[in-house]
């Protein structure tokens, strides 16, 4: 009787458990899948000034870090509300052409 107890307890703590996993995932990634972040290269002759885009698509405010691979530090922050596109300069003079974005987003 007392190892059909262990295994029922065992069961349902196994169960809560993956269950708790399997919310924990489904949430990031949905936080993940509801915006997107891409780099903009404008010409200044034979310069470029590098922005950054963060796009909301999420029910909630974000709180960006973004950054190029042409300028890694300082990573830039920006806050971007539901529904809103925000962009933010990250390299006011490259030789670079064709930078590519880099970030992550919280829930604010």
């Amino acid at each position: 009787m007392k190892s059909l107890l262990r295994m029922v307890l065992c069961a349902a703590l196994i169960m809560s458990a993956s269950a708790w996993v399997m919310s924990w995932r489904a949430s990031d990634a949905g936080a993940a899948a509801c915006y997107s972040i891409y780099a903009e290269a404008e010409s200044m002759g034979s310069r470029y000034r590098h922005l950054v885009y963060v796009e909301n698509h999420c029910d909630a405010w974000l709180q960006c870090t973004v950054w190029t691979d042409v300028n890694p530090q300082p990573p830039v922050m920006l806050t971007v509300g539901p529904g809103m596109t925000e962009k933010r300069e990250t390299n006011p003079d490259s030789e670079v052409g064709s930078p590519r974005a880099f970030g992550a987003c919280r829930d604010q």
